[in-house]
């Protein structure tokens, strides 16, 4: 070979290495800009995810100081003074233990145990209703006799209603709440396992 087509070789060589240097480097650079872009895709949705919780955590606390903590306070007061004579004294424990135990869960669920606030919420959603109902129930019997009683005392079952039940309520958000940790669990997961699943693997050469 003579020494003008050597040089010609080593040229053409120096040449695609260059190339091949400038595509790695334009690939490099073309991959930090994704991860940067995804990055800043994860931070709005962390963003993202951090208002909607907050916002569901405090609208769990309304129906819970309204029928919990208000409505329940008076009608545990007023059954355990004996001013509702013909309610048991198990409905005020029961209306007095569920929001007790709500109220566990709403703090289970400002402290990000949202599995946890769940349960803890529907069983002490279960056991308030338990009570209410029953009160509820009381008073449409007492209208449906239908004697003596004024108008405001015809209404009290509408009235009641309106303060017992809303605790419910409580129970949705909390529902929801579970449902957004859930689809942020499995939408995290799944981005960690394509990561895994794109993580460049060493060569047989390497290796």
């Amino acid at each position: 070979m003579s020494k003008k087509d050597r040089l010609k070789k080593q040229s053409e060589r120096q040449l695609q290495a260059i190339r091949e240097a400038e595509r790695m480097e334009a690939a490099e650079y073309k991959r930090r800009e994704e991860s940067r872009s995804a990055k800043k895709m994860r931070k709005r949705a962390k963003r993202l995810d951090s208002a909607v919780t907050t916002v569901l955590k405090i609208l769990m606390c309304l129906p819970f100081l309204w029928s919990g903590l208000y409505y329940g306070g008076i009608f545990v007061v007023g059954i355990s003074m004996g001013q509702m004579d013909d309610v048991p004294g198990r409905i005020a424990a029961y209306i007095g233990i569920g929001s007790a135990v709500c109220l566990v869960g709403i703090v289970l669920a400002f402290l990000g145990k949202y599995i946890a606030q769940f349960i803890v919420i529907l069983a002490g959603t279960i056991c308030y209703m338990q009570g209410a109902s029953y009160i509820i129930d009381k008073a449409k019997e007492r209208i449906g006799e239908g004697y003596g009683l004024s108008d405001e005392q015809k209404a009290l079952a509408v009235k009641w209603r309106w303060g017992l039940y809303p605790i419910m309520a409580l129970a949705v958000l909390s529902g929801l709440l579970l449902a957004v940790y859930i689809i942020k669990y499995a939408v995290t997961k799944r981005r960690k396992q394509k990561e895994l699943d794109n993580a460049p693997t060493k060569s047989i050469i390497e290796q």
